[in-house]
């Protein structure tokens, strides 16, 4: 029943070409940006599935699937790229079904699946997103603290300095220092590959103190016609600096540069810290209820 679904819907499979076509037009979010697809598609085992839906030769959008069914949420134990909110390529006037399962779909699609719920008493998923403004007593904050890093021999780098390998290896060192986790020769291979094949999609800067590095977020990016993601999936600091706020300073001028980026292009900016799993986020993001597929 599943393996036909998609087509009781009114979709058609299609070739990878077709999908990045409907990005193209419509625009969706880094994990289902056609690059990032196209690199798991690389390295993964099970190959995914693309449809697409039209009205006579217009396109009304696009999806992907494993096994014709399922998202492909669970790769990140292998690939650490971001779930936590899915964006389609879907025009905004589509009104369709959606033919898998997912209790991660974006407030962006809320009107667009009619087999869908965003009802918190559904599904508690929910994504906290960067504020469009912070106030004056906020920036003043983070900039006597950018300030009060400087004088203590602090530098900000951009991760464009910064070989792939060098870059993993920051990572790596600074998640340990922050979390008390060690990456496996594997899980660093993966990242290896990850920041050499996807450089393009990797934004963000570096804290170093006296040329040493001390605070790094692991962040992906990807363009739409409309806006712009940016996707952090983690990150470490080393704890000698918190006096700091090397966690706080980095973040800030990440989201500054970002804004910067999005406002050249006139585009919106949709900074995502992921799930509201720690209370710091409410203070730097709005949290938005996700949305389930039903059936």
């Amino acid at each position: 029943m599943e393996k036909i679904k998609p087509f009781l819907f009114g979709w058609k499979t299609c070739d990878f070409k077709q999908y990045k076509e409907a990005y193209d037009l419509f625009g969706g979010c880094v994990s289902t940006h056609p690059n990032i697809i196209s690199f798991l598609n690389r390295h993964l085992d099970e190959k995914l599935c693309f449809y697409i839906k039209k009205t006579g030769n217009v396109i009304k959008g696009a999806f992907f699937s494993l096994n014709n069914n399922d998202l492909i949420e669970n790769v990140q134990t292998k690939y650490p790229v971001s779930y936590d909110e899915i964006i389609f390529p879907i025009t905004t006037d589509a009104k369709l079904f959606l033919p898998i399962k997912s209790k991660r779909l974006s407030p962006i699609h809320k009107d667009n699946f009619l087999n869908t719920s965003y009802n918190p008493r559904l599904n508690k998923r929910k994504i906290c997103l960067i504020k469009d403004s912070f106030s004056y007593k906020t920036r003043r904050n983070r900039s006597n603290e950018i300030n009060k890093f400087k004088r203590a021999g602090g530098e900000i780098r951009s991760s464009s300095e910064f070989s792939a390998e060098e870059l993993v290896n920051i990572y790596i060192d600074l998640y340990q220092k922050r979390w008390n986790y060690s990456h496996s020769e594997e899980q660093k291979q993966h990242l290896v590959e990850i920041y050499t094949e996807l450089r393009e999609h990797i934004f963000g800067n570096v804290l170093l103190i006296n040329g040493k590095p001390c605070a790094y977020d692991f962040v992906l990016k990807a363009d739409s016609p409309k806006w712009i993601s940016f996707d952090a999936i983690n990150g470490g600091y080393d704890a000698e600096y918190a006096h700091l706020s090397v966690g706080s300073v980095l973040m800030w001028v990440n989201i500054q540069e970002a804004k910067a980026l999005c406002q050249q292009g006139g585009k919106t900016m949709r900074y995502s810290l992921g799930n509201p799993t720690f209370e710091y986020k409410s203070r730097w993001c709005e949290t938005l209820q996700l949305g389930k597929v039903l059936f």
